[in-house]
């Protein structure tokens, strides 16, 4: 597993959620699976599960705000921390760990995805969600950057 915001946002695989000395050991209060295997946790966790395919036509865009709402709010509880894992915690996992850094920290595709990679290198997103990511990383700064012209 790796921390992408230390103490807050961490980065993993299905075998890291299902590994519950790790989970306390981090002291993880919400949960993302983004894999298609439905996990049964104790009654203690916030668990948000959408069952994605990593594949080259699912669209993940739908579920950047829901997602990114999920993670914000667990970010306003004192000592929330998340989990955001697949199967393997290099694709799905990381395309909605990018799409949180782009929507809630600045960053853009490129800088998000160099965060990551350098904490997490075996990261392999699939095409079909960078490109997705491309679309929305210059969405977001036509949303948050103010308009040279007004």
């Amino acid at each position: 597993m790796s921390s992408i915001i230390d103490d807050f946002l961490y980065l993993g695989s299905i075998n890291d959620a299902c590994t519950p000395e790790i989970l306390n050991e981090l002291k993880i209060t919400h949960l993302v699976n983004l894999s298609i295997t439905r996990i049964i946790l104790d009654q203690s966790y916030e668990l948000l599960h959408l069952p994605l395919h990593d594949t080259l036509d699912e669209n993940i865009t739908i579920y950047f705000q829901q997602i990114n709402q999920f993670i914000y709010n667990c970010r306003q509880q004192k000592g929330g921390r998340c989990l955001v894992f697949c199967k393997h915690g290099r694709s799905r996992s990381v395309a909605i760990v990018i799409a949180y850094l782009i929507e809630h920290h600045g960053h853009s595709l490129s800088s998000a995805y160099l965060l990551i990679s350098k904490i997490r290198p075996t990261i392999s997103p699939n095409r079909n969600y960078l490109k997705q990511l491309d679309k929305y990383s210059s969405q977001s700064e036509q949303t948050h950057c103010p308009s040279l012209y007004s």
